[in-house]
């Protein structure tokens, strides 16, 4: 099993970037706050990169 990294940003090209420098990690992308937190109690990962400021919930309202 790869390790497993849930990005959640409102940008799309950051997970993609991640991934293509990330070789090795099973990288997970969620485009909002909501999506990310469904993403990580599925994926349980290994690392959350977490954008701070997203439309919806912010990065910090996601951490609470």
């Amino acid at each position: 099993d790869r390790p497993k990294i849930v990005v959640i940003d409102d940008d799309p090209k950051v997970p993609w970037i991640l991934s293509e420098g990330l070789e090795g990690f099973e990288i997970v992308g969620a485009r909002d706050g909501v999506e990310g937190i469904q993403q990580v109690s599925k994926v349980k990962p290994n690392l959350v990169l977490l954008d701070i400021k997203m439309p919806g919930l912010s990065g910090l309202e996601v951490l609470q």
